[in-house]
């Protein structure tokens, strides 16, 4: 058995069963490529027919209620036999050249590398929200396809299973961003590699402005303990200091903006202040909107990175929730 995928549910038969179709219909697809593989459902105690649905796909479904999703990766690691580990979110279907895609890394000329995959796409119905986020997570390298990274999402990454046990797998304790501490922990032992080639889809990114605050709330959370875990590294500065940031220069504005009302400070300095804070947002925006020319996407990238900062701000004062594991919820964290 060469490659063990392991899906982690709750409550999702409609997704786990796309998911598992897309699987079936892209091993159809490369099976000359000769990837043998098996498929481990790991259900959270679900209460619809999400493991009848696994089960009547062929899939081997394991129960296990009342865990993280770090752990449920785990379970489902423990219980495979494939030399690779392939995570996929139930969330999510693959193209039909998933498996050939990562042949090379398998059982080709790039079979020594360890950690390899990309972040998943957004589907062609995606709203404006889903679409804007997409561009800005998706990992990018001077138009190259294949490229080191400092990490990967959980959605849609493979790891050489004795790698993956070298470091005690996923951390059960986080809730969320468990994806960013696996990578830190195996870059220390062997590079991490995007290739875009391999390509998932997420049906389930945050359609609206509220769902997408409410994650990144959530998230945060999770980040804050993540860097809180281990080791502090210094290329980890911006993401911890950046939301900080935004929410003291948002209360300098507002501030400005009343004593300028007042005549107590001139307006230009509520001017340069707002420079100050948004000018290199908009900078950002137009860096992750390169090559595309559409000034609706430029806007809503723009729109989302505000967004993005005041929700990872705010989640830093979320303290009650840092050191209660709640049961699992889907989503890996993004790194602008």
């Amino acid at each position: 058995m060469m490659l063990s995928i392991v899906i982690p549910v709750k409550n999702d038969a409609a997704g786990v069963q796309r998911c598992l179709a897309s699987i079936k219909a892209a091993a159809h697809a490369s099976i000359s490529h000769g990837i043998t593989h098996e498929i481990i459902v790991v259900d959270n105690g679900s209460t619809d027919n999400t493991v009848a649905v696994a089960k009547t796909c062929g899939a081997k479904t394991i129960v296990a209620p009342d865990l993280t999703v770090a752990a449920l990766r785990n379970l489902g690691a423990k219980e495979a036999v494939g030399e690779y580990l392939a995570f996929l979110d139930a969330d999510c279907s693959v193209s039909e050249n998933w498996f050939a895609s990562v042949a090379k890394y398998v059982n080709g000329e790039d079979a020594g590398v360890a950690c390899f995959g990309s972040p998943p796409c957004v589907p062609d119905n995606a709203t404006w929200v889903q679409t804007c986020w997409y561009q800005i997570r998706k990992k990018r390298f001077f138009g190259r396809k294949v490229f080191e990274v400092e990490w990967l999402e959980s959605m849609n990454i493979f790891v050489k299973r004795s790698e993956f046990f070298s470091v005690s797998g996923f951390d059960e304790q986080m809730i969320t961003c468990e994806d960013v501490d696996l990578c830190n922990r195996l870059s220390q032992r062997s590079p991490i590699v995007c290739d875009n080639g391999i390509e998932a889809i997420h049906h389930g990114e945050a359609e609206t402005l509220a769902q997408f605050y409410k994650k990144e709330r959530w998230r945060g959370t999770s980040n804050w303990q993540s860097l809180r875990k281990h080791n502090f590294d210094k290329s980890e500065l911006p993401s911890a200091l950046l939301p900080v940031v935004h929410l003291v220069l948002l209360f300098v504005v507002g501030l400005a903006s009343v004593l300028a009302a007042l005549k107590v400070i001139p307006f230009y300095v509520v001017l340069a202040v707002l420079c100050l804070w948004q000018l290199p947002l908009l900078w950002l925006s137009l860096k992750k909107s390169r090559g595309q020319r559409s000034v609706k996407l430029v806007l809503g990238v723009y729109l989302l990175l505000n967004l993005y900062f005041f929700a990872r701000g705010v989640s830093l004062f979320s303290y009650a929730s840092w050191d209660h594991p709640s049961t699992f919820r889907s989503g890996a964290t993004a790194a602008v």
